[in-house]
């Protein structure tokens, strides 16, 4: 419990962080800093070694292994650290921005910095003492914060981030030694065995962070600073549920479905129950964020975000297929299917690419060229599940029954006549904002209290134990 009070307490920050700083900060700064992040973490992503999953995966681990996974993660870091400091002029005028060339190539630093960490920190999670790891992230959270929103008031712009991440990769590096006071050593011995492991995994990861931020890169080459960084904020907002609750939520069935990995008529029936679940939860939050998107965006972002408030009753829906995409890939992880969701990735991500380039070449609006990419992410995660249920379509009848009952009743919601809020305060909002979350939060927990009545009772009593035992744990 005192680690997932840490957890959420360290999100908790991150959002006040972010409340704050949309009000320090012009939109065309949020921009800039999108643009560094995607190329800092697209390289991030190619020096990825796996060395975490890894070592976690391995029966007994060695202090060689160790070592090596260490070793080889710093070299891979320090190599594409040089590359991103020598191609920082070209990648900035590829995002034609070429002003970001010295901070996307100070940002390298990072990725060497980050790799110094302790290797005895990857034990914690293989041992599965996720408190220290936790308290360790809150700590490292609540030094950044006051950090970032003091360099933010004095600089007034995107460098605040950048020097930020920096100050925390060091926090982290240092706190990590605290942890795990043992010294690492150089060593390349199990080189061949970790690249083995590692090399699916690693193109998996490439193309699917590509396909999360293609609609970002095509943003930012086809629009402004300003639209760019009202997209990307409006983004952040839709994302937040899913990040801040449902994906804590959903990770820990991981350890359930792999249970039934062989017998595949219990895994697709806690497929089916986990969906039926999910999809009461998010079509109401979904129609909630689609109905006071622009009251949202003025609560948390303040008045110079409203082309952000359009945008964000729009990426509702990526919300949504991104959470029920989440469910369906962890049981497909859970058959090890791996290579499967490789190559779904690859199919998704040259659907999504090319969807959202006609949209340009047809010259869409912003606001068109988002219905794009949520439309082509949805259709993508209907494949997807009809891959999974494939043979047995019969069990999604109670999926879809479910789903058309709950889009009817929210659709009936939103369909009340629309009236506006009042903001000529803060406090006159949330209180008008309060009510209605009240009605949806009792529509939801009505909702699961019923399919409790017409499903297998076994299927809810499994999933809140793996869920419970995560969070206690």
């Amino acid at each position: 419990m005192f680690a997932t009070s840490a957890k959420l307490l360290s999100k908790a920050l991150g959002i006040l962080s972010t409340i704050v700083l949309a009000r320090i900060l012009a939109p065309e700064q949020f921009g800039f800093i999108a643009i560094i992040s995607i190329a800092l973490y697209f390289f991030d992503i190619l020096s990825h070694t796996a060395s975490e999953q890894y070592v976690i995966q391995r029966a007994v681990v060695t202090k060689k292994q160790l070592d090596t996974a260490w070793s080889l993660n710093l070299i891979v870091k320090i190599v594409i650290s040089v590359v991103i400091a020598s191609t920082a002029p070209w990648v900035a005028l590829f995002f034609e921005r070429p002003e970001l060339s010295n901070a996307i190539a100070l940002s390298s630093i990072i990725l060497p910095i980050q790799a110094l960490k302790s290797p005895l920190y990857i034990l914690l999670k293989r041992q599965l003492k996720f408190s220290l790891l936790f308290w360790s992230s809150l700590i490292e959270r609540v030094l950044a914060v006051p950090f970032l929103i003091t360099l933010a008031i004095s600089f007034k712009s995107y460098w605040a981030f950048v020097v930020t991440d920096i100050f925390a990769a060091v926090v982290a590096v240092i706190i990590s030694y605290i942890i795990a006071k043992k010294r690492p050593s150089f060593t390349l011995i199990e080189l061949s065995t970790q690249w083995a492991f590692s090399k699916w995994l690693l193109a998996k990861s490439i193309v699917g962070y590509t396909r999360s931020q293609i609609d970002t890169v095509v943003v930012s080459r086809t629009f402004s600073s300003g639209v760019l960084g009202n997209y990307h904020m409006a983004r952040e907002l839709a994302m937040m549920p899913a990040h801040f609750l449902l994906s804590p939520a959903i990770e820990p069935l991981l350890s359930a479905f792999k249970n039934d990995k062989d017998r595949t008529d219990e895994l697709l029936n806690n497929v089916a129950f986990t969906l039926i679940a999910v999809l009461i939860v998010i079509i109401p939050l979904c129609a909630y964020i689609w109905k006071f998107s622009e009251e949202l965006v003025f609560l948390f972002l303040g008045d110079n975000w409203n082309e952000a408030g359009k945008l964000l009753s729009i990426l509702s829906f990526l919300f949504l297929y991104w959470t029920l995409l989440h469910v369906v890939e962890t049981a497909l992880i859970a058959q090890e299917r791996v290579k499967l969701l490789f190559y779904f990735d690859l199919f998704s991500l040259a659907l999504i690419t090319t969807s959202l380039l006609t949209g340009v070449y047809l010259s869409l609006s912003i606001d068109e060229l988002v219905w794009v990419r949520v439309g082509s992410g949805l259709f993508g995660t209907l494949i997807l599940l009809g891959v999974l249920f494939s043979g047995h379509v019969q069990r999604l009848t109670p999926v879809v029954l479910v789903g058309a009952v709950v889009s009817f009743v929210s659709y009936l919601w939103i369909g009340i006549e629309r009236y506006k809020l009042n903001t000529d305060s803060y406090w006159r909002l949330v209180t008008e904002l309060i009510p209605q979350g009240l009605l949806l939060l009792a529509f939801v927990v009505c909702s699961i209290l019923t399919l409790t009545l017409f499903t297998k009772q076994h299927h809810l009593t499994r999933l809140i134990s793996v869920v419970r035992a995560s969070v206690i744990k």
